[in-house]
């Protein structure tokens, strides 16, 4: 146990003593979290927002004139019964004519002398359901009853959501993962640094009989601290914005940036894990 409070009090004691390096190192990973940080929250929210559109996205299924209301009544049932399908909202051919004065503000008689809009179920999908493999599947199926005369989707709209969709998830992994590969070479350097201006202290230790992994740990502990306290600045920097954000711009631009407790603590683990691995490429050089 003295031992390891004694690797813990130097780890903190190399942090202090790091000076400049240190903290070029601590900048560095917060700058990098910053903009991992933003990048997922934005993400986020955009993909939420492309799954609220796809929540609002229907199928329209049009029956044939003159259809008789049981056999309506019965392939309401069926559509009803479909695994896909969380409801079903029918709209008869007079309810029809309602919406389309409503839309346009003419009545569809003053225009022509007899209704020509037809019958329609309108189909909304479960949540799985909402992409375009699945929706060309439903509507193949529903355009087997004798009774349906066309089912209409924004194909192309749905092509459009889904493209954008895997845009954002491809650029989100992308700009993670090179800014966490830079975070951790460049935390690497800043700790070889600091281990290069120490290495008589490393050699006398090492002429004593200290092992590889006593000497490694303090450092290993200083790059974690670092990593950890460059998370800790960036979670202050994107709460400090977000709070502005919110409080002077939500009404502007109708936006809620939000922040969880656990994105503050994945922050830490990222920016503590960063620094450890950088301290573990910079040392292993030292220690052959």
């Amino acid at each position: 146990m003295t031992v390891f409070w004694f690797l813990i009090k130097e780890g903190f004691r190399g942090l202090i003593r790091s000076n400049y390096a240190g903290a070029f190192s601590i900048i560095i990973i917060a700058i990098s979290l910053i903009f991992i940080g933003v990048g997922y929250i934005a993400a986020r929210d955009t993909l939420v927002m492309v799954d609220h559109i796809r929540a609002q996205y229907d199928i329209n299924v049009f029956l044939r004139q003159g259809t008789d209301q049981p056999v309506i009544d019965q392939l309401a049932e069926r559509l009803k019964g479909n695994p896909a399908v969380t409801e079903v909202v029918y709209v008869s051919s007079d309810s029809a004519a309602k919406l389309f004065k409503q839309e346009f503000g003419q009545d569809i008689f003053d225009i022509l002398e007899y209704n020509p809009l037809p019958p329609a179920f309108t189909l909304r999908l479960k949540p799985a359901y909402r992409n375009l493999p699945s929706v060309e599947a439903i509507a193949r199926q529903v355009n087997t009853e004798d009774i349906v005369d066309e089912v209409k989707y924004r194909k192309n709209f749905l092509l459009l959501l889904e493209k954008y969709q895997r845009l954002i998830f491809a650029s989100v992994v992308t700009i993670f993962s090179l800014l966490t590969i830079l975070s951790v070479i460049l935390a690497g350097n800043s700790i070889k640094m600091t281990i290069f201006s120490r290495r008589d202290v490393i050699l006398t230790m090492k002429h004593v009989g200290a092992t590889n992994a006593f000497v490694r740990a303090p450092f290993l502990i200083e790059g974690t601290l670092e990593g950890l306290v460059g998370a800790l600045l960036a979670g202050l920097m994107i709460w400090v914005s977000f709070h502005f954000l919110n409080t002077y711009f939500q009404t502007i631009f109708q936006y809620k940036a939000l922040a969880s407790y656990r994105f503050y603590g994945g922050l830490a683990g990222l920016g503590s894990m960063i620094g450890l691995i950088g301290s573990m490429r910079a040392i292993r050089k030292f220690l052959i």
